[in-house]
């Protein structure tokens, strides 16, 4: 038997050729949108434990002052934001930023010639609206966890102290973008921390514990909930129900 027989019969034809190369691609159809699953939920296990660290922190910072949470904005005795208070007891700046985080900083507000150091995370706290003022008694503080003592908050573990707002000027020396609150318009738009991991997202509650959720199930009605007496915020649909009041 001669080799130009023996090389022919090892030689694929062009059918072949083509029906590999078929099956190539079907199998890159199939197998890379489980690889970008695959990776998305490594990147939000990561976020995960990103909140966790963080919870830890503000835990132990409660603890070191008489139980009473961290302050969003940090004003009294000096202005220093949440995530500069809660830092000492974590000491990695890494950490405050999701992977799935993708905007952009651009430069440090403090130092232009930095890059800025991204913060995905917020307290849940509400911007006060019209005239409920700053006081200890407006419906923003009878709402949030943040600056409250731990015994006030009634339901630890179903009431958020943690969530996402990733955005471009959430960053490490800016101090006005550390508050997020389920009704906020970037919270809820693309790119916005309402759908960052899947169409949800991870939340960090006031018993240190993390999860991830829809925005639709934080607002769940949970117990015997206050429910705000003014008819206009409640049709608004600005009074929260569910896991963004302490008040459950």
């Amino acid at each position: 038997m001669n080799n130009s027989f023996l090389s022919k019969q090892r030689a694929f034809t062009l059918i072949e050729l083509l029906v590999v190369i078929a099956i190539i691609a079907i199998l890159a159809a199939i197998l890379f949108p489980v690889f970008a699953q695959a990776r998305e939920k490594a990147r939000a296990v990561s976020c995960l434990s990103n909140e966790k660290q963080i919870m830890l922190g503000e835990l132990m910072y409660t603890q070191d002052y008489d139980g009473v949470h961290s302050w969003t904005w940090g004003w009294y005795p000096s202005w220093v934001p949440w995530h500069q208070q809660i830092d000492p007891y974590i000491k990695n700046k890494q950490i405050w930023h999701c992977p799935d985080d993708a905007w952009s900083r651009g430069q440090d507000a403090a130092n232009p010639k930095q890059p800025a150091i991204p913060v995905t995370y917020s307290q849940n706290f509400m911007w006060p609206l019209g005239n409920w003022g700053w006081g200890p008694n407006s419906p923003s503080y009878e709402m949030s966890p943040a600056s409250a003592p731990d015994s006030s908050i009634t339901n630890p573990a179903t009431t958020i102290f943690v969530a996402e707002r990733p955005n471009w000027y959430h960053q490490w020396s800016e101090g006005w973008a550390t508050e997020v609150f389920w009704n906020y318009g970037e919270f809820n738009m693309q790119g916005g921390g309402a759908t960052i991991h899947s169409q949800g997202s991870n939340y960090a509650m006031c018993d240190g514990h993390v999860k991830w959720m829809r925005e639709d199930a934080t607002r769940q009605p949970i117990g015997i909930q206050v429910t705000n007496p003014d008819p206009v915020l409640v049709q608004s649909g600005v009074w929260p129900n569910g896991m963004w009041d302490k008040r459950q």
